[in-house]
């Protein structure tokens, strides 16, 4: 009878550990080049579209993670010059714990900010070597938008290099 107790608290643990949704949207390092990409997605890149050097496509949350509450929204995976510089997306329709999804992955948050009212925005950052990840959340009681962007260090200056050609 001793045992019983010892078997149901593994269970319970086995159980809690495996509630919290996970993904890991960054599934080929940044940087990488577009090749390693198109090698590992299968879906989706009919649909991408090209403005000068910079390749994005949107791609189904459901192509890039296993875990099947992640439904509903496309992920956007950005190449400057062939280069995995930018991955965004934007949750509109789930309930999923995506800091929870980030700690897992990426640790604590470098920094972040809070509001404590009803209405208002949580914004956390995760500050890298070569890379930043972000996280903003606007919530009220009618609807919660979560952003999440994982960004390279390059991706603003090349961005800004790019327009400059652009103009002149």
């Amino acid at each position: 009878m001793k045992s019983i107790p010892k078997y149901l608290f593994i269970i319970i643990l086995f159980f809690s550990i495996n509630v919290f949704a996970s993904c890991k949207f960054e599934f080929i390092p940044m940087k990488s080049d577009i090749s390693k990409f198109e090698n590992k997605i299968t879906f989706g890149l009919n649909m991408g579209r090209t403005i000068d050097d910079i390749n994005s496509f949107p791609i189904p949350v459901e192509e890039i993670c296993k875990d099947k509450k992640f439904k509903m929204f496309p992920i956007t995976y950005s190449f400057v010059n062939d280069k995995l510089h930018q991955i965004f997306f934007e949750d509109m329709l789930t309930d999923l714990n995506h800091l929870d999804n980030l700690k897992k992955i990426y640790g604590e948050p470098s920094d972040y900010y809070e509001d404590d009212l009803t209405s208002g925005i949580k914004y956390y950052h995760w500050e890298f070597v070569s890379k930043h990840v972000f996280l903003v959340i606007k919530f009220s009681p009618e609807e919660t938008i979560s952003n999440v962007e994982i960004v390279t260090d390059d991706f603003a200056k090349l961005i800004e290099k790019r327009n400059d050609l652009l103009e002149n």
